[in-house]
């Protein structure tokens, strides 16, 4: 099953500290979940808004439990998250 999820950075993020982003290295870096897109979402002035990942796992168990070990989400950086199953219609 295909997965999106969704998060906004908070507006008072700031900076993203250093050890955040090496451990974010690491998560987006494992081995045993495809991803298969993930990008920044950026503002009409062009910062980092937030960011959207769409990964394949067996159910939403699976999806839940990869969210949750996110370095944003454990650091506290986001505003909001939405998970939710994706449903591919072109291509």
């Amino acid at each position: 099953m295909l997965f999106a999820w969704i998060g906004f950075l908070r507006a008072d993020a700031g900076p993203i500290p250093q050890e955040v982003q090496e451990e974010t290295n690491d998560f987006l870096q494992q081995p045993y979940i495809p991803l298969k897109y993930v990008g920044a979402l950026r503002d009409k002035a062009g910062n980092r808004a937030g960011m959207m990942m769409i990964f394949e796992v067996d159910d939403r168990h699976a999806a839940e439990v990869l969210v949750e070990s996110s370095p944003y989400l454990k650091a506290g950086l986001y505003e909001d998250h939405r998970l939710y199953e994706y449903q591919d219609e072109v291509g």
